[in-house]
């Protein structure tokens, strides 16, 4: 019985790790998988020695107060490797935990080394591609410059396509959607609603919900039409709902508010969302939710992060698109302010519709979206098809199966 330690430090990429195992347990049904994740992964049928809530934290400064639980993360999984000999360990985004794994792996064991939804070595710190690279037997990479950007840099990989095509996306027309998510939420029909994307991460939480709440009071002072704008909020299963909750109760003042669990469900009753970046905009882009993309970090981490940036964007439908097709407000550009001001030109009219002139809305049209709104759900249509072909899973399965077949020596 071939033993399988898989690797998720955050909750994008423990979907990931649970769809993959499910599609691997389909061709190994004898596999046994070990490791680090959480209640999704467990679901699937991973025995999880360490949860990934303990590496719920971004940024330098910020990982101070969450040393211990890393700590204990990482010496559990080297228990693991020790103890289980696992054939296999495929290692799931997360560089800062992954790629230091990746080496005690190959000091420890004789275990081949996927790794899939490889770090961002193309975005910043390139000088890990080496270590990547001599640390792992297969690469397998979600996004479509990245193929181009590995080959020019002659590490081979394999280019599976993004998972996130693989989920089940509604097939009704985006208004149909949101009728039915609001009658789920009770959220009147006729309001102008914005989502919140704050974060998997308990410092993302801290730094991103004050800061959308103060950005949506802006946009409703300067927008009288506004003034019924309620607020779905999307809670991560990485944090505890009651953390958020305890911000909101610090910043909204009367607003209505939201607390969504079901990440399909939120995206789907939202006009606009107000998102950290990450895998969450390309779930947006995909259920054709404009969008304002934000992010602030500690002062060190910004600065690490600026000197060592390689890409002109950090949103990844703008990298897909190579073109500014949602607004960005990072670090200095992340105040109140600018959000607003970004958020401003997506949501029209409210209460009952489109901007004057807008005849054809092609299935976007929602309770209260722009014509600027319009002309960035047809960018995303774009990008859309940039990404590619459902069937990312299955491929990734694919290579898992067949290093389990070629022991390394």
């Amino acid at each position: 019985m071939p033993t399988i330690l898989i690797s998720a430090g955050d909750a994008s990429g423990e979907a990931i790790g649970a769809e993959l195992v499910r599609a691997l347990s389909r061709r190994v049904p004898e596999a046994r998988f070990v490791g680090l994740g959480g209640r999704e992964m467990a679901e699937a049928g991973v025995e999880c020695v360490a949860d990934q809530s303990a590496l719920a934290v971004s940024g330098f400064g910020e990982l101070v107060p969450s040393l211990r639980g890393i700590y204990c993360a990482w010496r559990s999984m080297l228990a693991c490797l020790d103890r289980e000999a696992p054939e296999l360990v495929v290692l799931i985004d997360s560089g800062g935990f992954n790629l230091p794994f990746a080496r005690m792996v190959r000091r420890r064991s004789k275990a081949r080394v996927l790794y899939y939804v490889a770090p961002q070595v193309w975005a910043w710190r390139s000088g890990r591609l080496r270590k990547l690279a001599a640390r792992t037997d297969r690469i397998a990479v979600v996004l479509p410059f990245e193929e181009t950007f590995y080959r020019a840099a002659g590490v081979s990989v394999d280019a599976v396509g993004h998972p996130i095509l693989d989920r089940p996306v509604a097939t009704r027309p985006a208004a149909d959607a949101q009728r039915s998510a609001r009658h789920a939420l009770g959220i009147d029909p006729s309001v102008p609603v914005v989502g919140f994307y704050p974060g998997s991460r308990r410092n993302e939480i801290a730094r991103h919900l004050p800061l959308q709440f103060e950005a949506i009071e802006r946009l409703v002072a300067d927008r009288k039409d506004l003034v019924a704008l309620e607020i779905v909020i999307a809670v991560a299963p990485s944090i505890d709902r009651t953390r958020i909750e305890g911000i909101a109760k610090r910043f909204v003042s009367g607003r209505k508010l939201h607390f969504v669990t079901d990440a399909t469900l939120s995206m789907d009753a939202i006009d606009v969302a107000l998102t950290k970046p990450g895998t969450v905009t390309l779930e947006l882009l995909l259920r054709e939710r404009p969008m304002v993309v934000m992010a602030k970090t500690g002062r060190l981490t910004g600065e690490i992060v600026r000197r060592g940036l390689n890409v002109s964007y950090l949103a990844l439908p703008n990298l897909i698109a190579e073109a500014e097709i949602v607004p960005e407000c990072i670090q200095d550009r992340a105040t109140p302010d600018r959000i607003a001001s970004a958020l401003a030109p997506l949501l029209g009219r409210a209460l009952g519709g489109r901007d004057e002139g807008d005849e054809e809305c092609d299935g976007a049209e929602m309770n209260a979206l722009s014509r600027a709104a319009l002309d960035q759900v047809e960018a995303m249509r774009e990008a859309r098809t940039r990404l590619g072909e459902s069937g990312a899973t299955d491929r990734a399965a694919a290579i898992a199966e067949e290093l389990l077949g070629t022991p390394r020596t």
